[in-house]
């Protein structure tokens, strides 16, 4: 084979397996950062659903602020605007990903959530500057290898240079190829080290802002079944004693007075123990059925309403006292209900158990409502869902239009020692 012809050869042959491991490289790392996009897209839609349970307002009442609250919360910008299926999607900027969330509650608004791509991007983008670079290198390199070689092919001819002076050229461009194949090779293990460091660093931010939503829409649980449902229970109490006390009829006043005060001053104690630690530390260490007896008798049950106690002792020392809190409040938001939904005359408290399970159940004769319709309002219902799903139980609420409404809290027997 002529000399030329051969060394032709051999730089095409490493050119093309250069170029064949460069492509392959490429493609590979387009896959990831795709799948890193993705991930990351997911993560950050998981997140707003979250920031949408804390707020819970209906998309037609947001406003700059609220906009700016949940922007701040997923280091993000959040654009709540008219959904128009025939209008074409917002591009994003360089460097942005985003979703659009379409409300299911309310078809009319869609929600735009926009945020900066992970830092992995960046590598990206120098990569494939890289890349176009590595690939005219080549290219130059070979152009470069067949101009040399033709005029050795000439002085090979004319017999004026040695055999070796064409080994000496083909080691020599070898060594080139190798030098920078050496050198591509660290960079492509630089730019994998950091990306697998930026994919730690947003796996831990996702990770804290996560617990951050979690105690947050713990502590608007806590909020509303305890300090809201006692605040209320005061001003209905309040509310019975003054026409009372107007018309001097009160057996004695003094006493629902005396009682209305010390729930505000539980109630003040228990705020300041929010402030500082998010939850009371003392309601762990309160045993179930005290617990129960301390809010039955703070309820503001009006006169003919009938309360009918049915809890059985071994039930109510299956709870243990670190569960109690929770299931207390629930207690206490179906009570409520009844109260203020239902006005019901009789209410009913059942306590059961077997071997391995807690039945209890807050029955009543008021107004009832159509399953699926539409049922008391606020946060309630949500709020028994999460704390008996906490609790490894679950709540079922059965009820018709004048037939009366019956909540069903199912638990597991936990042992109070």
């Amino acid at each position: 084979m002529h000399p030329l012809t051969r060394q032709f050869s051999i730089t095409l042959i490493l050119l093309l397996v250069f170029l064949t491991a460069a492509v392959t490289a490429q493609a590979w790392l387009q896959r990831e950062t795709r799948r890193l996009q993705a991930d990351t897209v997911a993560a950050k839609r998981t997140q707003f659903l979250q920031a949408l349970e804390v707020a819970h307002r209906p998309p037609a009442t947001w406003d700059d602020a609220l906009r700016r609250q949940l922007g701040a919360m997923l280091d993000a910008t959040v654009v709540s605007e008219h959904a128009e299926p025939a209008s074409p999607p917002a591009a994003l900027g360089s460097g942005l990903l985003g979703f659009v969330y379409q409300f299911p509650d309310d078809p009319a608004f869609q929600a735009r959530v926009t945020f900066a791509a992970p830092a992995a991007n960046r590598l990206v983008v120098l990569h494939e500057r890289m890349f176009v670079a590595v690939i005219l290198l080549g290219l130059l390199l070979l152009v470069v290898s067949v101009a040399l070689a033709l005029p050795r092919r000439a002085a090979g001819e004319g017999g004026s240079r040695a055999p070796w002076t064409a080994a000496r050229a083909e080691m020599a461009g070898l060594e080139r190829y190798a030098r920078i194949s050496v050198e591509r090779g660290e960079a492509l293990a630089r730019e994998a080290g950091a990306r697998q460091r930026a994919e730690e660093d947003l796996q831990l931010s996702q990770t804290l802002l996560g617990q951050s939503l979690e105690e947050r829409v713990q502590l608007g649980r806590n909020l509303h079944d305890n300090i809201c449902q006692t605040l209320y229970a005061v001003s209905l109490t309040l509310e019975g004693l003054r026409p009372k006390l107007a018309g001097g009829g009160a057996a004695d006043p003094g006493a629902r007075v005396d009682q209305c005060i010390a729930e505000l001053r539980r109630l003040n104690r228990e705020v300041r123990t929010y402030i500082q630690a998010l939850e009371p530390d003392t309601v762990h260490r309160q045993p179930f059925h005290e617990a129960l007896e301390f809010m039955l008798a703070a309820q503001p049950f009006p006169e003919g309403t009938r309360l009918v106690r049915n809890v059985d002792a071994e039930a109510a020392a299956s709870i243990a006292p670190e569960c109690a809190p929770d299931v207390v409040n629930i207690l206490r938001e179906a009570i409520s209900n009844s109260l203020r939904h239902g006005r019901a005359r009789t209410i009913t408290v059942h306590a059961r158990c077997d071997e391995r399970t807690v039945v209890l159940a807050v029955q009543d004769d008021g107004a009832g409502f159509a399953p699926g319709g539409v049922g008391p309002g606020g946060h309630g219902l949500g709020n028994m869902e999460a704390r008996a799903a906490a609790l490894g139980g679950a709540v079922q609420v059965v009820s018709a239009p004048g037939k009366g409404t019956r909540v069903l809290l199912t638990l597991p027997v936990i042992s109070a020692s």
